[in-house]
């Protein structure tokens, strides 16, 4: 009976949704970055619309995606595709499951770092908008993707560890791991991790890149290891100041769902927006 429940799609998405509003609800009352009451959003809707719909729409789209690269990989060999994509790599076999997903986390956060860069260019930046356009920024906010973006980038780089061989075992272990630690950075957090700032993401570190692309905009572009943002050169997480100036102030982004799928298609002038620099805060 339980399974059963469990097998509709939008139970899953429904408890981590439960999960994370508690748990960042609480969290963000407690260590807020931005301590300013604010009422409830009216698009808080569309952001659980976002986090409903998003697991049903994208995972036939996702599965096309991992199927044709192995069909790919395998120049057409149906069989061989099929025994990798349920096993693995036979030189990963030997591996312990915490060590293949330690492994699935390191290839993820490197492409989700490039693709993460690309998604910043002039010609990709249309679709990446959407995730940017909020003034304010709370955990809701961490599933506000457009579908293109979200399925070469995020499910991209999923089908890259596999395609790579590890299993998806090791991919699924990763999985509430990644709903907390996505969620958790884009919560208004004021954690900074102190000196381990310049190996894992914090709240503080991606809010930065939520200003204006004269600020941060275009730094920090790591989902999990800051590190690799000092890697690529494009870390920037400036002592005792608050990231402030967010979201996007020079266009208007349609206020519901459907609309902000459809803006990328029908918007002018996708460069990146140059904000209004704002006096820094520092950090209490």
């Amino acid at each position: 009976m339980l399974n059963d429940i469990l097998s509709l799609p939008f139970v899953y998405p429904a408890v981590w949704l439960l999960i994370c509003a508690c748990l960042f609800g609480f969290l963000q009352s407690i260590f807020p970055l931005d301590p300013t009451p604010r009422p409830i959003r009216r698009d808080v809707w569309m952001d659980i619309g976002y986090w409903m719909l998003g697991p049903a729409a994208y995972a036939s789209i996702g599965g096309l995606l991992i199927s044709g690269g192995y069909i790919v990989l395998f120049g057409g060999n149906m069989d061989a595709a099929v025994e990798w994509s349920k096993t693995g790599a036979p030189w990963l076999a030997d591996w312990p499951l915490w060590l293949q997903a330690l492994g699935v986390l390191i290839v993820t956060d490197i492409s989700l770092y490039w693709t993460h860069r690309l998604f910043h260019s002039n010609s990709l930046w249309r679709y990446h908008a959407i995730h940017h356009a909020p003034e304010t920024l709370d955990w809701l906010h961490s599933v506000r993707f457009h579908p293109i973006n979200l399925i070469f980038h995020s499910i991209f780089a999923n089908a890259v560890a596999l395609w790579m061989g590890f299993p998806p075992a090791a991919v699924a272990v990763l999985a509430p791991f990644n709903v907390l630690y996505s969620t958790m950075v884009h919560a208004n957090l004021n954690w900074t991790f102190g000196p381990l700032r310049h190996v894992f993401a914090s709240p503080v570190f991606h809010r930065w890149h939520h200003t204006g692309a004269d600020e941060g905009g275009s730094k920090n572009f790591a989902a999990t290891f800051s590190f690799l943002d000092h890697i690529f050169g494009t870390f920037y997480m400036p002592k005792d100041v608050k990231p402030m100036n967010l979201g996007l102030t020079d266009r208007d982004m349609p206020p519901n769902l459907l609309g902000q799928w459809l803006y990328p298609f029908v918007a002018s002038e996708p460069q990146q927006a140059e904000p209004t620099p704002v006096k820094p805060t520092t950090v209490q």
